[in-house]
């Protein structure tokens, strides 16, 4: 008993200090030798009374002195936990030696917390980059947007020093401009003129082998669509003249398509045995349509008729290049008293005139005299009975030249030139000009052509046989492929295009010629 006095009374302080440190975490300098007892802190024995054992809570003692420690306190001399003699358990090991981690669990634990850290960095960083990206998209946006700014600024100030003096005319002003295709991929549109709407043929950038139109509407040019027609590129295309909304067109894999463009379905497709070069459709009968083709030759179908061609107009035997491909096919209703239909085909090196004649009520070819010369676009004005020829530089003529003709029903049908409207030194992509009613005065003609050697617009009047207007367009759009009339809304436009935009250049009036033209600009 004194013996367990002395152990417990030597102890007694060193357990309160136990029992207040309980809590706290050990460290390598307050741990007691691995090979100790912690009680009486003399080296425990593998035999003995004073052999290794442990409590329930996994706490090492000599066996004499947890034995007297427990008959008068039943808790654990380190931790404080409830224990009891029944608790002890022998080691049998004879060395125990305890390796000491403290400083492995030190660097583990601050290997967490650099791994929280950096976490916490790296979504910081990846937040930060998706922010710089939508902010660097947005500087893009806003760059372009200040380019086009000033390119129209620049337009405006451009036009407003070019439009001419002449008295009583109007002038055309910018309106919009409409990317259509980012691949400079499109090739050729049409208005139609009962609904306004306006398609673009163009190759579908997210695939290789579909092509069709895309769609524009008349009230927000912003709201349009694509509508996959053909496999190859589109030739040419041409609105119902009748009302139906319904499109024509043809392509390159000798298919000719009519399209729904209500529905932006095709409803009819007919096989050529050529490839196809262009089509219009019949003033004079609804139903009709014609091809032309690449060895000459003009194919007539029947929307009645969805299997072949009814009539095929072979080239004209005078024809010297009669198997060259016919770029334009235009139907003249009632040409001459006999009131029949005729057709005004082009080709690249001449115009021929073929017109239906009795008994057997065929096509008859008449070649028309016209200037010499590689062919680029053909135009023709109906009320006027006018055409427009355009043709490109050669060694002889080194500027274009835009001839303005009346063609005539006499005995047969011929030209006569008016006027030669000559253009740019370089046409290197072939494109169409055109000729319209001037909106001012239905009396007289407006030619209207895109300059690709200076990248400008001009337009003629054939009243006074002079320039109108010219402005410059933007570099960056590419030459002038196309231009055309457009009406919608009860305005009219003059419409250019190029692989990649179409522009919009709308009518100012003569009473307000010049105020309204610099108020339009200065808006857009």
């Amino acid at each position: 008993m004194d013996d367990s006095a002395d152990v417990g009374s030597s102890s007694s302080p060193k357990r309160k200090k136990a029992k207040l440190d309980s809590d706290k975490p050990v460290t390598s300098s307050q741990a007691e030798p691995a090979n100790s007892c912690p009680i009486c802190l003399d080296s425990w024995s593998s035999t003995g009374t004073h052999r290794l054992v442990s409590l329930k809570c996994g706490h090492l003692f000599g066996q004499l002195c947890i034995e007297k420690w427990l008959s008068t306190r039943f808790t654990c001399p380190q931790c404080n936990g409830t224990s009891k003699k029944s608790d002890i358990r022998p080691i049998y090991a004879k060395v125990i030696c305890a390796v000491d981690n403290d400083e492995r669990d030190d660097a583990l634990r601050l290997l967490e917390t650099e791994k929280t850290k950096r976490n916490h960095l790296e979504k910081l960083h990846l937040k930060t980059s998706m922010q710089c990206q939508m902010f660097a998209s947005e500087n893009a946006v806003m760059r372009k947007k200040i380019m086009e700014l000033e390119m129209r600024l620049k337009d405006s100030e451009y036009m407003r020093s070019t439009i001419s003096a002449i008295s009583g005319h109007g002038c055309f002003a910018f309106s919009k401009s409409l990317l259509i295709s980012a691949e400079k991929k499109a090739h050729i549109f049409h208005s139609d003129m009962f609904s306004g709407m306006m398609a673009v043929s163009k190759k579908f950038e997210d695939s290789p082998n579909q092509y069709g139109v895309l769609k524009i509407s008349s009230i927000d040019a912003c709201h349009h669509e694509f509508v996959g027609i053909h496999l190859n590129q589109i030739r040419d295309i041409a609105f119902d003249p009748h009302g139906n909304t319904t499109l024509l067109s043809c392509s390159k894999n000798k298919d000719i398509k009519l399209t729904c463009m209500k529905s932006n379905n095709t409803v009819i497709t007919y096989h050529a045995a050529r490839d196809c070069w262009s089509c219009s459709w019949s003033l004079s009968n609804s139903n009709h349509m014609y091809c032309g083709l690449q060895n000459g030759e003009v194919m007539i179908f029947d929307i009645r008729n969805t299997k072949e061609v009814i009539e095929s107009i072979s080239p004209c035997p005078t024809n010297g290049s009669q198997r060259c491909p016919i770029v334009s096919v235009v139907s003249i209703p009632s040409p001459a008293e006999n009131g029949n239909e005729g057709l005004l085909v082009s080709t690249l090196q001449s115009i021929t005139f073929y017109q239906k004649e009795e008994p057997e009520n065929k096509f008859i070819g008449y070649l028309l005299k016209t200037p010499t010369g590689a062919l680029s676009s053909v135009s023709f004005e109906h009320d006027r009975s006018q055409i427009l020829a355009s043709y490109k530089p050669n060694t002889k003529f080194p500027n274009e030249r835009h001839v303005l003709m009346k063609l005539n029903f006499d005995e047969k049908p011929t030209t006569s030139i008016l006027h030669t409207f000559e253009g740019g030194t370089n046409q290197h992509l072939r494109s169409r000009s055109c000729l319209m009613k001037c909106p001012d005065d239905d009396n007289h003609l407006l030619v209207c052509s895109g300059d690709q050697s200076s990248n400008t617009v001009r337009i003629w009047s054939t009243k006074e046989m002079q320039q109108l207007q010219t402005w410059e367009c933007r570099k960056d759009d590419g030459p002038i492929i196309a231009m055309g009339p457009h009406r919608a809304a009860g305005l009219n436009f003059i419409c250019t295009l190029t692989n990649q935009r179409l522009n919009q250049y709308k009518w100012i009036y003569s009473k307000s010629h010049f105020s309204e033209a610099s108020n339009a600009f200065n808006m857009n």
